[in-house]
């Protein structure tokens, strides 16, 4: 008999042994607990496994080579997180159904089951399982995203909802527009307010509408549209003549239920003293938008939205204060519609310059025929949102 075995590290983060094993007629309960120590692998070996082996492999894993072995001797494999379990598949069938035997009741045999799974992440599935069913013994494997379960039960429940984990998950793009427009201005977008927020509740010519809103939402107006190309024209307008500015137009794609985070925006300096001196420190200031969307029938979606608009407000000794918009809230809208939400205000300042054409160009003399204006006025923040369903895709 001959033990031959070679291995090398792939990853120094994480190490992996690739193994030539040439070994002859060795029984199974020497070799495997051996070749697990050497290669700081963890085993659990059924002592009724009573087999001898012959192997001649190069270039193997250690799961491989267990799989390898518990394929061509008919064993029952499977894991617990990183340890391999071995037993014949007789024993797992066969105890307990004399236990329940023993009481007169019929049994269902332990059965081991390998799903490949095409859609979802293994790890997540495994978890699901693992609290739906508490005496399942499963585990999974990121390489394949697969997963291995042992269970005494009946396997119809479990393919079930395996299958319903493994549903495709959809895709969501966000389209967003954040503007700023001067008050008053909203007909000329387009926008016909169709409720207001009270409270948790959007209210409505049809009723009340519940949205679990959360956080300061009093006032909160809200609109939807389908007309998404005559808002941007109107609003495009309304910029060209001073009276709208957009803030931004992001866009992003998630997957159903998970969260989408877009940050636009600048860092205030500053400088502070202490006992060390003098130094420069940093203030956050901008646009931040997350989007978590839900797929529902009759391709609605339901969009959970915290929406934070910052801006450098007046110094305090020589600190500048950030002021601060937010929306936080949750509504349902269907697929490329656009949903607008506006009530919030704040005092801004507009400058604008009227001029003599030709002569208010010229140098020197052109300041006679201009004139600059400054006023201060409320203007409102208008959030638009488009959500729009794509294909199915992974999560």
């Amino acid at each position: 008999m001959i033990f031959r075995l070679w291995f090398f590290i792939i990853s120094f983060c994480v190490p992996a042994f690739a193994m030539d094993v040439q070994v002859k007629d060795k029984s199974i309960q020497d070799f495997l607990p051996w070749l697990a120590a050497e290669t700081g692998n963890s085993l659990m070996l059924s002592p009724a496994i009573k087999v001898n082996l012959s192997l001649s492999l190069t270039g193997v894993s250690w799961s491989e080579l267990i799989e390898s072995i518990a394929t061509q001797h008919k064993l029952d494999l499977a894991w617990s997180e990183n340890t391999a379990i071995l037993m014949p598949k007789a024993l797992i069938s066969d105890e307990p159904k004399s236990e329940i035997e023993g009481q007169g009741k019929e049994s269902t045999p332990c059965v081991t089951r390998f799903w490949h799974l095409e859609h979802a992440l293994a790890e997540k599935v495994s978890q699901h399982l693992k609290r739906l069913y508490p005496d399942l013994v499963t585990s999974f494997d990121k390489r394949t995203n697969s997963i291995v379960s042992r269970s005494c039960r009946e396997l119809h429940a479990l393919e079930e909802t395996v299958t319903w984990l493994d549903s495709p998950v959809r895709q969501i793009e966000i389209s967003a527009r954040i503007a700023q427009v001067q008050n008053a201005t909203e007909k000329q977008i387009g926008v016909e307010w169709q409720g207001q927020m009270l409270g948790d509740t959007l209210s409505t010519a049809e009723g009340l509408v519940d949205l679990a809103t959360t956080g300061a939402t009093s006032g909160l107006s809200f609109a939807v549209t389908k007309s998404d190309d005559l808002l941007a024209l109107n609003l495009s307008f309304l910029e060209s003549n001073g009276l709208a500015n957009i803030v931004s137009e992001p866009k992003i794609v998630t997957a159903e239920g998970q969260m989408a985070r877009i940050e636009s925006g600048t860092e205030v300096p500053y400088q502070t003293k202490d006992d060390d001196g003098t130094r420069v420190e940093f203030k956050q200031a901008g646009l931040t938008l997350e989007v978590i969307p839900f797929v529902k029938k009759g391709d609605k979606v339901q969009l959970s939205l915290k929406i934070h608009q910052d801006a450098v407000g007046e110094m305090y000794n020589g600190v500048p204060s950030i002021e601060t918009n937010r929306i936080n809230t949750q509504v349902v809208v269907g697929n490329e519609e656009t949903l607008i939400l506006g009530g919030i205000y704040r005092d801004e300042v507009w400058e604008s310059m009227s001029k003599v054409p030709f002569l208010g160009d010229l140098p020197l003399v052109g300041a006679l025929f201009r004139q600059q204006t400054q006023r201060q006025e409320k203007v409102e923040l208008l959030v638009f949102i488009t959500p729009k369903l794509l294909q199915m895709s992974y999560y």
